[in-house]
This record gives C-alpha cells, structure tokens and sequence, in this order.
C-alpha cells in the first residue's frame, strides 16, 4: 500500500520534480561553461551554453505544465463580469 501512495506522490510531484532537476542542470552547465571555454574551445562551450538554453526550455515548459495542472485540480473564484459586476453562480 505504502508503494502506491510514494507513486501517486511521484505522480503528483512529478512536474515540480523535473522542473528542479532542470533548474539545477541549467545553473550548473551556465556556471561551469567559463571553465569549459576556457580549458575546451569555443565548440565545446558553445555546446555546454546550448544544453543549458535545452534545459532552461525544460524548465519553464514544466513550470508551466505545472500551474496548468495545479490550475485544473483548484480552479480560481469565478468572477463578475465587467459590466454588472455581479457572478451568476445560478442561485436566483
């Protein structure tokens, strides 16, 4: 039982799991790519910066999945709109 509950967990987790991993490597490749120009060649660095740009992509596609999940399992306070101001949540 203990099993299935760690794997829903993961489930759920699972964007904010990748969206740190990716943030992690992105900062990581960014920070080690002077030392990689430096000690490697141009080819090389230029290589580690585009990974880095992959992985920030990752990143912010995750975040947004993310909110996009978080979105549809909590939605928002339905609002009025601009005209009455008034929400018509059908109770008349």
């Amino acid at each position: 039982m203990l099993a299935i509950y760690v794997h829903m967990l993961y489930y759920y987790n699972m964007y904010k799991i990748l969206r740190i991993v990716f943030c992690v490597l992105t900062v990581a490749l960014a920070a080690a790519a002077i030392f990689i120009f430096t000690y490697l060649g141009w080819l090389w660095g230029a290589l580690s910066l585009l990974f880095a740009f992959v992985f920030g992509a990752l990143m912010v596609i995750f975040k947004q999945l993310q909110e996009k999940q978080e979105l549809k399992k909590n939605p928002p306070p339905p609002e009025g709109d601009f005209i009455t101001g008034k929400v018509d949540d059908g109770k008349e």
